[in-house]
C-alpha cells in the first residue's frame, strides 16, 4: 500500500515540476491572416511588433510597428506567427498608461508656475486634499502610413494594405 502511495506521490511531484508557467499571453489569428502577416514579416528587415487599434466592438486593426519603443519590449502579450511570438500593444494601453517610479504610478505636480515634477502617486486621501494639483502624464501613439490588417473578433482577415505574396511558393 505504501509503495503505491509513494509511487503516486512521486508521479504527482514529477508532473508538477514539469509544468512551466509562461508569462506570455498568446494571441492567434485566422490562418489566412497569419499567412498575410508572415509574408510581410519576411519582407521586413527590422525587429517588429504590433500596435492593435480597436476600430469597433467587432473589428481590430493590427499595425506593423518597429520594435524601438520600450512598451513593446515589456509587453507580455504576443502575437503568434509561424512558430514565433511578436509583442503586441493595444491602443487602450495608452489610455491608462503610467510610468512607474518607486514602485508606484507616476503623477506630475506643479512645484511652481510652469514647473512640474514627476512623483510617485500619493494615496487617495492625499490626492483628495487637492485633486486639481495632480496631472496624469499620458502617451499617444501616432501610426502614419503603416502596413495593417483589419480582422474580426475571430481573427479573420477583412482588409489589408499589405502587398500580396507574388507567385509560386
Amino acid at each position: 500500500m505504501w509503495k503505491i502511495f509513494g509511487i503516486g506521490f512521486m508521479l504527482l511531484l514529477a508532473g508538477c515540476s514539469t509544468m512551466k508557467r509562461s508569462n506570455v499571453i498568446p494571441y492567434v489569428v485566422d490562418l489566412n491572416t497569419e499567412k498575410s502577416i508572415y509574408n510581410e514579416i519576411l519582407r521586413t528587415k527590422e525587429d517588429i511588433a504590433f500596435f492593435v487599434e480597436h476600430l469597433s466592438d467587432e473589428t481590430l486593426k493590427f499595425h506593423l510597428a518597429t520594435l524601438y519603443q520600450k512598451e513593446f519590449i515589456q509587453s507580455n502579450r504576443k502575437l503568434f506567427i509561424n512558430d514565433k511570438f511578436y509583442p503586441i500593444v493595444f491602443d487602450s494601453d495608452y489610455w491608462f498608461y503610467s510610468k512607474i517610479k518607486a514602485n508606484k504610478p507616476v503623477v506630475t505636480i506643479e512645484e511652481r508656475k510652469y514647473v512640474y515634477k514627476e512623483i510617485p502617486m500619493p494615496s487617495i486621501q492625499e490626492r483628495e486634499k487637492s485633486p486639481h494639483s495632480y496631472g496624469y502624464p499620458k502617451k499617444i501613439s501616432v501610426i502614419d502610413h503603416s502596413i495593417y490588417w483589419i480582422v474580426d473578433k475571430k481573427g479573420k482577415l477583412i482588409k489589408t494594405n499589405s502587398i500580396p505574396e507574388s507567385g509560386g511558393h
